[in-house]
């Protein structure tokens, strides 16, 4: 099996080229320790599941080596040992040099290519910033499936959680907005999916769209996708899209409209007393009320309970003070197919001009969006 550069996954939306003439271009170098002397230029096209090979050659006896390639746009390519380790480069330039030791293949060097030298930065950069925060999803999660778990340890290991993916879609955006390069801007954006919301990956594609214009075919491509998807997915449909009013019964039994709220910051809080997720989230959403209720903002607590005493209770345990409506019909109430609810915790963020401006926002990700805009 083939071993990989550290961040290089094959998903074939993520490896558009651009449309700029570039031509011929050379790959060349020396590789130590090399398991194999069949050395591969390989390109990722886009919608490719596999690369392409464009050349091959063997490696000499002092272990130099040289690969032609013409492209009349600027892509993704691997530099590959059969059965060996392979390196992620870009050929922005026509004469590219690449020098390795396949036995510690990460620490490769790259010379004549600014977009490859920056690339690699990249996945060093990525696997640093990227470990602790996946074992901070693994310990939150062990955590939300251990019965009784500690709520003050939970809600430190949320925080960090939430606080190191925030540091990391950081590092992306930047990464992004600082790239010289449409093919390292497009694969960045790639590995933004894993982490990032689509609103924010979409207003990363449509500047770079507008960044790189002479030379972002790819990247137009990507921009149809994610428009595609966005129109697709129902949650997604949300941003930016006037709220869907609703008017359900409060704990009193007098009815209540969402548009009633109009003129404040709502968070539609979709939630049930039997759902062990949405009271582990609670007391965050309890926080972010204390915090900015005085600020023209409130909560509007949506429940899919089906048992009004429970739903009683829980509000009452949970210390959730705010506005509470339900139909008392769990996945049968009018809001499900209205707001289009596959799960709960649910919510949307709606500004005073009944705008949704925000979808499924938990831990730091609303206390941020809320600081964001309620200065």
């Amino acid at each position: 099996m083939k071993q990989f550069v550290l961040g290089i996954v094959l998903v074939s939306t993520l490896f558009a080229c651009q449309q700029k003439k570039y031509g011929a271009f050379i790959v060349s170098g020396k590789i130590e320790n090399s398991p194999s002397n069949k050395i591969l230029l390989e390109a990722l096209p886009f919608g490719a599941q596999q690369p392409v090979v464009v050349d091959s050659t063997t490696l000499a006896s002092n272990g130099n080596f040289e690969l032609r390639g013409t492209a009349t746009t600027e892509g993704l390519y691997l530099l590959a040992i059969e059965n060996g380790p392979q390196v992620l480069f870009i050929n922005d330039s026509k004469d590219i040099k690449v020098v390795m030791d396949a036995h510690h293949y990460k620490t490769y060097t790259t010379n004549g290519s600014a977009a490859s030298t920056a690339l690699h930065q990249f996945l060093e950069q990525y696997s640093t910033k990227f470990d602790p925060l996946a074992d901070a999803y693994l310990q939150a999660d062990s955590l939300q499936n251990t019965p009784h778990a500690d709520s003050a340890l939970s809600a430190s290991v949320n925080l960090r959680k939430e606080t190191l993916l925030k540091n990391f879609n950081g590092f992306l955006e930047q990464t992004i907005k600082e790239s010289t390069s449409p093919a390292l801007t497009y694969y960045v954006i790639g590995k933004a999916f894993k982490t990032m919301q689509p609103d924010a990956i979409k207003q990363l594609t449509d500047a770079s769209v507008a960044k790189f214009k002479d030379n972002a075919g790819g990247l137009m491509r990507l921009q149809e996708i994610i428009n595609g998807q966005m129109a697709t997915d129902p949650k997604i449909a949300l941003m930016n899209k006037p709220a869907p009013d609703f008017t359900l019964a409060d704990t009193s039994g007098k009815m209540v409209s969402l548009s009633s709220l109009k003129g404040k910051y709502v968070l539609v809080d979709f939630w049930a007393s039997w759902c062990s997720p949405c009271r582990q989230e609670n007391p965050n959403v309890v926080a972010a009320y204390n915090q900015f209720k005085d600020k023209n903002f409130t909560v509007l607590g949506v429940s899919l309970d089906n048992d009004k005493a429970a739903w009683l209770k829980a509000i009452h345990q949970d210390h959730l003070t705010w506005t509470h409506v339900s139909d008392l019909k769990q996945w049968q109430s009018s809001v499900v197919d209205l707001y289009k609810i596959t799960g709960i915790p649910f919510n949307v963020l709606v500004n005073p001009q009944g705008i949704i401006i925000g979808v499924e926002l938990r831990g730091v990700a609303l206390q941020n969006k809320l600081a964001e805009v309620l200065k």
